[in-house]
C-alpha cells in the first residue's frame, strides 16, 4: 500500500496513476454535471432551459462532458507524472477537438478544459507526492503557478482562439488566463467562501447558485463582455450585487429574483461562461477534500490479500 510522504516509483505507482486519474476524471465528470444541473444560473444552459444559447441543450453538455472524460484522466496522469506545460497544452488540444466532435461543432467547455484541466493536473501531481489527506484548500492554485503560471502569463494560443483572448486584445481583459496563472484566487477568495457558507444552511443545488452570483459580481466575465460589451459586463456585476446585497439565497424571496435576472440576461443575449467555469472551478477544488479520503479507503481495499478460489 502506498504511505504518503514515500516516493511514487515503485510496486503501487502503475496503481496509483491509472486508479487516481480516474478517480480525478470522476470527480471532474461529476463537477460538470452540478454545474450544469444548477439554476436559476443567468444566461445559461440548464436543465430547465437552455438560457442565452439557443444553439445548446443539457443534451449537447451531456454528450461533451461524458467525451471529456478520458482526456481529464489522462490530464492527471500527465499531473502525476509532472508533465509540463507543453504536454498539458496536447492534451488539451486533443480535449477541445473530441468536444467539438460530439457536439457537431459547438463549444460548451473550452474554459472548462482550461481551468479545470489545470486543476486536475495539479491535483495528480499533488497526489504523486503523498498529498492524500487532506489536500490543503490552497494547495492546488499554488501548484498551478509554481509548476505551469510562468507559462501562462502572454499566451494566448492554448486550444485555438477564443472570446476570451479577443476580449484581450480589446479590452486588455486577463480572463482565464490571468486567473490560472495568479492561482485562482477568484476560486479562493470568493467561490470557496461563498460555497461553505451557504452549505451551512442550504442544499448543494442551492448552495451553488449562491456561490454563481458571488461569482458573478466578482469577476469581470469575459464571455459578458463579449457579448454586452462593458455596459454589459457593467449591468451583470450590478444585477450581481443587488442580488447579493440582499441575502443572496438567503433572502425569502431569493428564486424568484434570480429567475427574472436569468429571464433580463437571455433578453440582453448575455452568457457567464467564464463566471460558469469558475464555479466549476470551486466545486472541483472543494471535492478534493472529500475525494482524498475516499482514495485511502479505495487504497486499502487495494492492497488487502483477497482469497484465491
Amino acid at each position: 500500500m502506498y504511505r504518503p510522504g514515500l516516493n511514487p516509483a515503485g510496486p503501487s505507482a502503475p496503481f496509483r496513476e491509472k486508479e487516481l486519474s480516474g478517480w480525478l476524471a470522476a470527480a471532474v465528470t461529476e463537477t460538470l454535471m452540478d454545474e450544469l444541473d444548477t439554476y436559476p444560473k443567468p444566461g445559461m444552459v440548464s436543465f430547465f432551459d437552455s438560457g442565452s444559447h439557443p444553439d445548446m441543450t443539457t443534451a449537447t453538455f451531456i454528450k461533451s462532458i461524458t467525451a471529456l472524460k478520458p482526456f481529464f484522466a489522462e490530464i492527471a496522469a500527465a499531473g502525476y507524472r509532472h508533465a509540463d506545460l507543453a504536454a498539458l497544452r496536447g492534451i488539451g488540444r486533443k480535449a477541445e477537438k473530441a468536444m467539438l466532435t460530439a457536439t457537431a461543432g459547438v463549444n460548451t467547455h473550452r474554459g472548462a478544459i482550461f481551468s479545470l484541466g489545470l486543476l486536475c493536473a495539479a491535483a495528480g501531481y499533488a497526489l504523486s507526492r503523498g498529498g492524500i489527506s487532506p489536500l490543503p484548500a490552497d494547495q492546488l492554485g499554488k501548484i498551478v503557478v509554481a509548476r505551469w503560471g510562468p507559462g501562462l502569463i502572454g499566451r494566448q494560443e492554448y486550444v485555438g482562439p477564443s472570446h476570451g483572448i479577443a476580449m484581450y486584445k480589446k479590452y486588455g481583459a486577463g480572463g482565464a488566463r490571468e486567473e490560472a496563472a495568479n492561482g485562482f484566487p477568484t476560486v479562493y477568495r470568493t467561490g470557496l467562501p461563498a460555497l461553505a457558507e451557504a452549505l451551512e444552511c442550504f442544499p448543494p443545488e442551492i448552495a451553488r447558485v449562491h456561490c454563481f452570483f458571488a461569482l458573478l459580481e466578482a469577476v469581470p466575465d469575459t464571455t459578458i463582455m463579449y457579448r454586452g460589451g462593458l455596459e454589459g459586463l457593467h449591468f451583470a456585476r450590478e444585477q450581481a450585487r443587488g442580488f447579493n446585497s440582499r441575502g443572496g439565497v438567503k433572502d425569502p424571496a431569493w428564486r424568484k429574483t434570480a429567475q427574472q435576472i436569468h429571464r433580463e440576461f437571455i433578453d440582453r443575449n448575455l452568457s457567464a461562461g467564464g463566471v460558469a467555469d469558475l464555479l466549476a472551478a470551486t466545486l472541483f477544488v472543494h471535492k478534493m477534500a472529500g475525494l482524498s479520503g475516499f482514495i485511502a479507503d479505495q487504497e486499502a481495499v487495494h492492497a488487502r490479500p483477497r482469497n484465491k478460489s
